[in-house]
Formats: structure tokens, C-alpha cells, sequence
């Protein structure tokens, strides 16, 4: 398990008390074979220690999480003499980060699940998709036979990991330090050509980038001006709204269309507009479906009875109504959970918070 980890882990202490200050350290997860330690980190400003979390998690586990642990794994492998498998995970690497950086682009475009899943079937390569999918998006050189990063990562990555994965060709040291230069400068690139369209992907360059990103290219004050002027709206944890969308796209493609209501959670969404609607939500499939309302326990009955005579909110609101379980008589009309429940949004737009028309 401690192998999987990243080599070092930032790890704020504290003793609990309300007023305690918290202390940084690091965690050396993987200094050797058999051992872990820790060493004190820097001194964090409050604020520090509050992106870190917020980060943490809005983003984590999932996004870019292929990418950066194949990368590392690489970087492991070849300094253990595994040139083989560096140049076969470095090249792994690339690909994933450039198949999520399309994807979060497609999030922001609010695409259709359903096309992106075609998309993402199609038997083209992965070359192909970046120069078919990424040039008319965010501009630059994306031409794989054009001097520069793109250019690089065909050659130093992706031509030398098929080499490795289908003729078993064993890079030497300097074939894996290019191929390691050419990752981080293809990285490079995508953040440029992003801080450069950060007009048109705001959410995915304040994902990919952030502050100090943004920082790093003298962006970050025309970023913030930008997002005020074009009142662009930025989720409040886009990471989590991505995973989830991606997660409906994975859904698609493995073909699971309909849910189950057995296991399926019952719960209860007030609109603004008055509208009371009841759906069941099966977590395992990632589907929800609209029912009639149902015959509740007497003590459970009364307690829904006083929430729905409540004040209508001022968003949709959903309520999980536990314990209960709906066995529906009729067949019933799956959708996305997104679509339904305001408390799990996926889009890049809140659909779901669109109440129904009254009849």
C-alpha cells in the first residue's frame, strides 16, 4: 500500500484544541524499501494550508491522478535500471494527460455524454485525436511532424513506447532523458496554450494551473479580470463536477442504461416554485428515476410532511429519505443522476437546477 503513495506527502498536525496551531510536515512515504519517515516541512501562511485543503479536495483522488502517478512510477523505474518499463509508463503518462485535458475541455463545452463517449470509441490513435481534437480548441502547433513540444512527445514518448510495447526495444539512457524532457515540456506546452484560452476554458486552466500556474506565466491578474469581466460562473468544486461527469461518459460506454431499484435510495427534491418531486437514486449504476410519491411510515410521514411545509427553497434542494424502500410497480425512465438530484452536479452547467413547469 505505502508503495503506491506519492514519495512525499504534505501532512498538516494538529493537537485538536480550537485555538492549536497547525504544524507542516512531509512524509517520506517511499525513502526505501523498508522504511517511512517524515521530516518538518515549511512554514505555511493559514491561507497556504486553506488551498492545500480546499485542493486536496476538490481535486483529489481522481484528476490527473493516472498522470502523475505512472510519471512518478517512471522516474522510479529508471532509477532502478528499468529503462524498459520508464519509457513504457512515461509514455502511458503523456497519454493521460493529454486524453483528461480534452476531456476537462469537452466538460467545459458541455458536451453530450453520449458524443464524447463516441468520441472516446473511435479506434483513432491517441495522436490522432491531439492533432484532430486539441488545434481548433486551443491553437498553436499541434502538427506531429512540425519542429517543437508536439513534435517531441511523437518521437521521444509515443513512437519509443510502441517500440517498447511491441518489439520489446530497450531504450538507453539518453533516449529516457529525452523522452522525461519531452513529458515535462508537453506539460509545459498544454498550460501555455491554455493560460492563452483562458477566456474560452476558464475551468479548466483555474483546474489544470491554478493560482501559482497562472503565476508562474504573468496570468494570474488578467485570469481574475477575465472570469469578472466575461462573468464567467466557475463551479465551486469543478474537480468533483468533472469526476462525476467523466464518470457518466465511462457509464455510457460500458452500456449500463438502466438502474435497480432495490438498492436504491429514495429521496425527495423541493423546487423554488413549490414543486415537490420524489426519485430513486441507484449509486452503483450512477442512474436516478423519477417515482410517484410513497407510502411512508407514519413517524417517517409526518417528519416529510412538516420538511415539505416548509418555505420553498431558494434553489432546488434534495433530501434522502432513509430508512425506506421503493419497489415500483411500473417500468421507469433512468436518467443521470446529475440530471435530478441538485446535491450531485456534474455538468458544467446545473441543469438540474432548473425546477419543472407547474402543471
Amino acid at each position: 500500500m505505502r508503495k503506491s503513495l506519492p514519495a512525499i506527502l504534505p501532512v498538516v498536525l494538529s493537537s485538536g484544541e480550537i485555538f492549536a496551531k497547525p504544524e507542516m510536515t512531509m512524509f517520506v512515504a517511499n525513502q526505501d524499501e523498508q522504511y517511512a519517515s517524515s521530516f518538518r516541512g515549511p512554514e505555511l501562511p493559514q491561507e497556504k494550508i486553506k488551498q492545500l485543503s480546499q485542493a486536496f479536495n476538490d481535486y483529489s483522488p481522481n484528476l490527473f491522478t493516472a498522470f502523475s502517478d505512472m510519471r512518478r512510477e517512471a522516474r522510479m523505474a529508471y532509477a532502478c535500471g528499468k529503462n524498459l518499463s520508464a519509457i513504457i509508463l512515461a509514455g502511458a503518462a503523456a497519454e493521460a494527460l493529454l486524453v483528461e485535458i480534452m476531456l476537462l475541455m469537452m466538460w467545459e463545452e458541455d458536451l453530450d455524454s453520449a458524443a464524447v463517449a463516441k468520441i472516446l470509441d473511435t479506434k483513432d490513435t491517441v495522436t490522432k485525436k491531439v492533432t484532430s481534437q486539441f488545434a481548433g480548441r486551443l491553437g498553436g502547433q499541434w502538427n506531429t511532424k512540425q519542429p517543437g513540444p508536439i513534435r517531441n512527445w511523437r518521437v521521444n514518448l509515443a513512437d519509443l513506447r510502441n517500440r517498447a510495447v511491441h518489439g520489446g526495444h530497450t531504450p538507453d539512457d539518453r533516449m529516457i532523458q529525452a523522452a522525461f524532457e519531452s513529458l515535462e515540456a508537453l506539460e509545459q506546452y498544454i498550460g501555455d496554450r491554455l493560460a492563452a484560452n483562458m477566456r474560452e476554458y476558464p475551468a479548466t486552466t483555474q483546474i489544470f494551473l491554478g493560482a501559482e500556474g497562472l503565476a508562474r506565466r504573468g496570468k494570474i491578474t488578467a485570469f481574475q479580470q477575465a472570469v469578472r469581466q466575461d462573468n464567467s460562473y466557475l463551479p465551486p468544486a469543478p474537480g468533483q463536477y468533472f469526476r462525476r461527469w467523466n464518470e457518466e461518459v465511462t457509464r455510457i460506454r460500458a452500456g449500463c442504461h438502466v438502474g435497480s431499484a432495490e438498492n436504491a435510495d429514495l429521496f425527495l427534491v423541493r423546487y423554488p416554485n413549490g414543486l415537490h418531486l420524489w426519485f430513486l437514486q441507484d449509486n452503483d449504476s450512477g442512474l436516478a428515476a423519477q417515482v410517484a410519491p410513497p407510502v411512508l411510515e407514519e413517524k417517517l410521514a409526518a417528519q416529510v410532511a412538516k420538511l415539505m411545509s416548509e418555505p420553498p427553497p431558494p434553489m432546488p434542494m434534495s433530501t434522502v429519505i432513509r430508512p425506506h424502500r421503493v419497489a415500483p410497480g411500473a417500468s421507469l425512465m433512468w436518467q443521470t443522476i446529475g440530471e435530478l438530484n441538485p446535491a450531485h452536479p456534474y455538468r458544467r452547467w446545473q441543469v438540474c437546477l432548473i425546477p419543472p413547469r407547474l402543471a
